[in-house]
């Protein structure tokens, strides 16, 4: 009698093991700049944008879709643009315009509003040098490498530069008098009041007489001729 092959035993599937997870690669941190610098990698978009703002209109809140839409500066940079402005004192922490910002767009405010920015985006810049506004490139980047202790080429301390410049650019020639009244930018002074201000040598007195009480004229008489014949002749 033939019997029946035992039907093959079903065998239960090996338990899945939980990989390992996959390790993202750490990503390096960005390295510190002594100085606490405000800068971009595109300072002259960054310029670009600063020059619209002079003539858009002033937003409740300063974004990248405004920098986009009604300013028309595109680039995956320009999201960096709202935190640099805020160093700089022109945006609020809420990313509002602040006082500093109306002033750089008016026109005979914009130097002084300017130069307040550099201030508050580059104070070491300021401690090396008051008037390092008024500095070349040259002398400023010797600053920068002497704070950061980069290389002069180095692409960090040419973007510091770049932005330094895209600012003060807005600074022009003209007459600054800032909050404080601290500076007035150098103009040539007309030769007329040129020759006014040179300097005259004249000398002039001044005489205070404590006359003695006496009703003697003879003694008043006395003063008066030694005064004329010793200082008025």
């Amino acid at each position: 009698m033939a019997t029946k092959a035992a039907a093959p035993t079903k065998t239960e599937p090996a338990a899945k093991t939980d990989a390992a997870p996959k390790t993202e690669p750490e990503k390096k941190p960005r390295k510190d700049v002594p100085g606490n610098f405000s800068y971009t990698f595109t300072p002259s978009r960054f310029k670009d944008m600063l020059q619209a703002m002079i003539g858009a209109e002033r937003p409740p809140t300063f974004n990248r879709d405004f920098i986009e839409t009604v300013l028309n500066i595109k680039g995956g940079t320009v999201s960096g643009f709202p935190p640099l402005l805020k160093r700089l004192g022109f945006l609020a922490a809420d990313n509002s315009p602040t006082e500093l910002y109306g002033q750089f767009q008016g026109d005979s405010s914009r130097p002084a509003a300017a130069l307040a920015g550099l201030r508050n985006g580059f104070g070491e810049l300021f401690k090396r040098n008051a008037h390092v506004h008024r500095a070349d490139d040259a002398k400023i980047k010797d600053y920068l490498v002497q704070i950061t202790g980069r290389k002069k080429d180095d692409q960090v301390v040419n973007a510091i530069l770049g932005t330094f410049n895209a600012v003060r650019s807005f600074i022009g020639e003209g007459e600054i008098v800032d909050e404080g009244g601290q500076e007035a930018q150098d103009r040539p002074i007309p030769d007329a009041i040129a020759h006014d201000m040179k300097p005259n040598l004249g000398l002039s007195y001044h005489i205070n007489i404590v006359l003695p009480e006496t009703k003697d004229v003879a003694v008043f008489n006395a003063i008066f001729q030694s005064l004329k014949q010793n200082l008025l002749s």
